[in-house]
């Protein structure tokens, strides 16, 4: 073989490996991945080693100019458009889903019920977080696109977060167990959220609230899933986050993605990414499940049998609880049944109402993973008691 003709063929098994290399990593690292089913742990350890990853994408780009310098197989525009498109697809992989949903941590707009109310309908839902008295309200709308919004609630630095895939909410603390923390997206995986904590470079699973690497450890407040109606109803004081939608941006995303949230909660489709395991059919894939996560055990409770058993009494890995439902107003929340370290029955402590409040005493709100689709639930959670 002539050396000419050796040198196109290096040239062009070059070419093809970074490109290659260059469209599986921003494929893997965005929503198409999760179209094609690419397993969660390859998406794990692309951001482990993801700045190895793209140096060694900047190194492949960098040895095909210098084939191209030595013997000149492409035009210069040619080798330019390839350079966009390896960078493009590093930006992609990298930094394009943070840059599409930005996080409002530490910069959320918040106002009063006044003024949002000319915002929100009364039957859209909003996620209440209530601690120390001091009470937020999170319409799950304007969630949808930044995902986390933070604030200080009742003098604890907390966070909402929110997956609109899981249709869930999760509220922790912003100190994940190593001072401040700096909370973003980086990607959805088998329908739910990946946080990242861009401080310590940990990742975190929202459904679970477990640390990938080991570095964080969440603190969990809870929050209250209600109508609009209600929450101005109950917290005519409080305030509401509200997010701006002022990017042209926005728009595109909002147009983007209606559809395929209208089929997300459509009993007639599937999940929007097919990466679950549907295989658990004691509830139907895309009812509604209001669920705990014990130490070792999770339960869940669909809302057929809180509304058949509205004050429901029960212990949970020797934790006492009491879930009660609200029928008028169709809210569920789940409180500890202990008060100054005595356990109490739920005769003993007369009307509980959805706010916890009791004969003996406001009882403490514990934290549910409230609405989110028993498809979500069950995948990640096979063993899971359920209450149906």
């Amino acid at each position: 073989m002539n050396t000419a003709k050796t040198q196109r063929i290096w040239f062009r098994i070059v070419a093809f490996v970074t490109a290659a290399f260059s469209i599986f990593s921003a494929v893997l690292m965005t929503e198409p991945g999760q179209s094609l089913n690419l397993p969660r742990e390859w998406i794990v350890t692309y951001y482990q080693y993801r700045w190895w990853f793209i140096g060694l994408n900047l190194a492949m780009m960098g040895y095909l100019w210098r084939l191209h310098c030595r013997y000149k197989m492409w035009t210069k525009f040619w080798m330019t458009m390839a350079t966009s498109g390896v960078l493009v697809c590093i930006i992609a992989a990298n930094f394009l889903l943070a840059a599409f949903f930005p996080s409002y941590q530490h910069t959320a707009n918040y106002v009063s019920v006044i003024e949002a109310d000319v915002i929100i309908n009364d039957e859209d839902i909003v996620y209440a977080v209530e601690i120390n008295g001091d009470v937020r309200g999170f319409p799950r709308k304007h969630l949808e696109i930044p995902h986390i919004a933070g604030d200080n609630i009742g003098g604890k630095e907390v966070t909402m977060t929110f997956c609109a895939l899981s249709n869930l909410p999760v509220v922790i603390e912003q100190d994940l167990g190593q001072g401040e923390s700096d909370i973003g997206i980086l990607i959805q995986t088998n329908n739910n959220l990946v946080m990242v904590d861009r401080q310590s470079g940990d990742l975190i699973q929202q459904v679970t609230m477990t640390s990938e690497f080991g570095k964080t450890s969440p603190v969990e407040h809870p929050n209250t899933m209600m109508t609009w109606a209600d929450f101005k109803e109950f917290y005519p004081h409080g305030t509401v986050f509200i997010y701006g939608f002022d990017r042209a941006l926005d728009d595109f995303l909002l147009t983007l993605f209606e559809q395929p949230m209208k089929n997300q909660f459509s009993e007639e489709h599937g999940p929007i990414f097919p990466t679950l395991d549907m295989k658990d059919e004691r509830v139907g894939f895309k009812e509604q499940v209001w669920g705990y996560r014990g130490d070792k055990k999770e339960i869940a409770f669909t809302l057929d049998f809180v509304k058949s058993q509205p004050t429901y009494e029960f212990e949970f890995e020797g934790q006492p609880m009491v879930l009660v439902y609200d029928e008028q107003r169709s809210i569920t929340n789940l409180f500890s049944r202990t008060i100054d370290s005595q356990t109490v029955s739920v005769d003993s402590l007369g009307t509980i109402d959805i706010h916890g409040n009791t004969a003996l005493g406001r009882l403490e709100q514990i934290p549910m993973l409230n609405g989110i689709f028993w498809m979500v639930w069950s995948h990640w959670f096979p063993n899971t008691e359920v209450m149906n």
